[in-house]
């Protein structure tokens, strides 16, 4: 060993001992760290569990008396806010309030959820929702935004299916160009679900003035 390496290491020796409480206090606090992680994991896990099995309950009660599927479900989705179960909870209860015809609410519920990130864990079923009971008030434009939304995460026929929706949607709110896009875009796969469709809509946009 250098006598460079020898002055190093005894130069760290001598600030170790000197500063024996401030290590002792850096590695006592590594400790509480990664115990507080840990903590926070077993927490969450227990938090979903929990949220799980609430969910399930609910599901059941609501099976046994439909009448009280919304108040059932909107407990599990405030209590476990956030969670898979929660989410599936708040989404079962907007569709539960469509089925009563009770669309503002529903639509409500739903808007709460998107903005609290269910959307991002949602996905395609989410917007789907949305898209139907913005359709059903009457707001053709925000549902062609949402049955986009819904295809952008989604593939294969259903992916067809959702474009359909929102040109359908874009027409019905007198957007024709973006109607015309979405129809021209789907004719051009002739062997698509759609194309058939597509090329009638086609033609229905090109005679209107």
């Amino acid at each position: 060993m250098s006598e460079f390496e020898e002055s190093g290491l005894d130069s760290l020796g001598h600030w170790l001992r000197v500063n024996q409480k401030v290590v002792s206090l850096v590695a006592g606090g590594v400790v509480l760290v990664v115990a507080g992680v840990f903590i926070w994991q077993k927490s969450a896990e227990t938090k979903i569990q929990n949220a799980e099995r609430a969910f399930f309950q609910a599901q059941a009660a609501t099976a046994a008396n439909p009448a009280n599927a919304g108040a059932e479900l909107e407990k599990v989705a405030t209590r476990y806010a956030g969670t898979s179960a929660g989410d599936r909870a708040a989404l079962l209860s907007a569709q539960s309030l469509l089925t009563q015809g009770k669309t503002a609410d529903a639509l409500r519920k739903l808007e709460a959820l998107s903005a609290a990130g269910g959307a991002n864990r949602l996905g395609a079923t989410l917007h789907t929702l949305m898209a139907a009971a913005y359709e059903e008030v009457n707001k053709p434009a925000e549902a062609a935004k949402a049955y986009l939304a819904a295809a952008a995460v989604t593939v294969g026929d259903a992916k067809v299916q959702r474009k359909a929706d929102a040109a359908r949607a874009f027409t019905a709110a007198g957007s024709k160009a973006e109607a015309l896009k979405l129809w021209t875009d789907l004719a051009k796969d002739e062997r698509g679900p759609l194309a058939a469709e597509a090329r009638v809509r086609l033609g229905e946009l090109a005679a209107k003035p």
